[in-house]
């Protein structure tokens, strides 16, 4: 499939909530932006949007520069985790509240089936989330059972005694890894539709990560009181994430926080961020601040809605055409090699 005609589909399904501009920057103007007064937001962010629009500004603040003479290879792009490997270190992140906050144009199941298959196919991983909506009935459990557990399930930080309970079903699932979105504390969706969610201690964190033998993912990590937290808890992965500024107004954008967190987690943690990527240009970029992974969210809805599978394929295949590209542009031959040096 043709992204750009997943694109147009997504702009026709999504009417109303997304624009689907060639440029997701969060500016005011843009149709999912604006404050909602309590109500669902859309695709945009809360309050002013103003942690969105960080988001993508500092990305967008730093700038490559091109070293061009030296022999030329092929960049090597393939990436393992934890002895799973993938072709690329780029995920889709775990998203979820395709009828609150999506435009409901398909239903919960569709999206994650989407984003698990298409993402398979791409030869990467796909991430779900579970909402305000899915608790009953699983969805991506259930995409990622379909896939033969090829994925990745997120849960919103619940009661402790259900989320001991998702846990063990998503291992029973096949799930390559679980984990907690700790920044959902703070969803707007889940309050609207009375699902109690909390903040969470070290202590509940280690009963968590302890209940499970699949690697543990602590998503929503900003500041380097949480970061030095999350070391505590035995987790193996740390997601540097703000929810794509979706529960916290006035925060740093995760290109300036990434920097920050990294002496404390690099070679503790496997290191993913998400953020304001938009382009493999953006995930070299952040690369070079010294993630493991990166992630891509509001990219990956509009081609899941308007592509399906495929469109999540065409989409994760044009992040990596990109990412092969700046590779090439800056001299980087392998992953290792991206760094510092890469920026202007």
């Amino acid at each position: 499939m043709d992204l750009s005609d997943a694109r147009e589909k997504a702009r026709e399904r999504m009417k109303g909530t997304c624009g689907v501009y060639k440029v997701c920057d969060g500016n005011p103007d843009r149709l999912c932006q604006g404050i909602k007064y309590g109500k669902a937001l859309g695709l945009g962010g809360i309050g002013k949007g103003t942690t969105f629009t960080a988001n993508v500004q500092a990305l967008d603040r730093l700038r490559l520069k091109s070293r061009l003479i030296s022999l030329h290879k092929e960049p090597e792009m393939k990436a393992s985790f934890f002895g799973h490997e993938v072709a690329f270190p780029i995920f889709c992140t775990s998203m979820s509240g395709v009828q609150i906050s999506m435009g409901g144009a398909i239903s919960e199941l569709e999206f994650d089936r989407a984003v698990i298959r298409g993402c398979k196919t791409a030869g990467t991983i796909g991430f779900v989330g579970d909402g305000a909506e899915t608790l009953e009935d699983r969805p991506g459990l259930q995409a990622i059972r379909e896939a033969d557990g090829w994925g990745v399930q997120i849960f919103k930080p619940r009661e402790q005694s259900v989320l001991l309970r998702l846990i063990q079903e998503a291992r029973a699932a096949g799930a390559i890894a679980v984990g907690v979105d700790l920044d959902g504390a703070g969803s707007v969706p889940m309050a609207l539709k009375g699902q109690p969610v909390f903040r969470k201690s070290v202590e509940e964190l280690k009963e968590l990560v302890a209940s499970t033998s699949l690697p543990f993912i602590l998503k929503g990590i900003t500041s380097e009181e949480d970061a030095a937290a999350a070391l505590q808890t035995g987790c193996k992965v740390v997601a540097v994430s703000n929810h794509g500024g979706r529960t916290l107004d006035s925060m740093l954008g995760i290109a300036d926080v990434l920097p920050r967190l990294v002496p404390i987690l690099k070679g503790k943690v496997v290191i993913a961020a998400d953020g304001g990527v938009r382009t493999g240009f953006d995930v070299l970029k952040m690369l070079a601040l010294g993630a493991d992974f990166v992630m891509a969210g509001r990219e990956f809805i509009r081609a899941a809605i308007g592509g399906g599978a495929e469109g999540v394929t065409a989409e994760a295949a044009f992040l990596s055409q990109d990412l092969r590209k700046a590779m090439i542009m800056t001299g980087c031959n392998t992953l290792s090699e991206i760094n510092e040096e890469v920026f202007a």
